[in-house]
């Protein structure tokens, strides 16, 4: 905090990574981090933003892909792991302490942004996709998913696969 007693950015940013870090078991690589999950429309407007960004370079030709299309995914890529990773901590230009976008297997890298979607959980959690409960029958189904687990009760209803902007 700043001497009169106002919070900077800095202490919000502080804050939400005290209260929302989560211990994530990589699937490819087998190895653990600390991964702060951004508030829940946060991260909806993260994935927006990375979706878009990416379908830009993936839905155009070959010859119509344009360097600044991917230099702006790859902006958003290392901003997005920066704003993530805890420890170990991630960078563009990582130092030694640090990680890169070169350190991180693609199939742990798929998982991490499913993670941030609210598609699959940390350690206490597990790593699958929870069952909920589907509204009509009150069985759980795996055709429903919930992002009811994000941190502070932040939470939304069940969304079917296949009719949502956050497939």
């Amino acid at each position: 905090m700043s001497g009169n007693g106002i919070a900077k950015p800095e202490d919000f940013k502080r804050a939400l990574e005290r209260s929302s870090i989560e211990r994530i078991d990589l699937p490819a690589s087998g190895l653990s981090v600390l991964l702060c999950r951004p508030p829940i429309f946060a991260a909806l407007a993260i994935g927006r933003e990375g979706t878009q960004l990416q379908s830009r370079i993936t839905d155009a030709k070959a010859d119509e892909i344009r360097p600044e299309d991917i230099e702006a995914f790859t902006t958003w890529l290392n901003g997005t792991l920066t704003r993530l990773f805890v420890q170990p901590r991630f960078s563009a230009a990582p130092q030694t302490d640090e990680i890169g976008l070169g350190d991180i297997l693609m199939d742990d890298l798929k998982f991490i942004f499913r993670w941030l979607r609210g598609e699959v959980f940390g350690a206490e959690g597990g790593t699958g996709v929870p069952p909920v409960m589907d509204g009509r029958d009150g069985h759980a189904t795996p055709a429903t998913e919930d992002l009811g687990r994000f941190p502070g009760g932040q939470g939304s209803a069940s969304v079917s696969r296949g009719s949502s902007e956050a497939q």
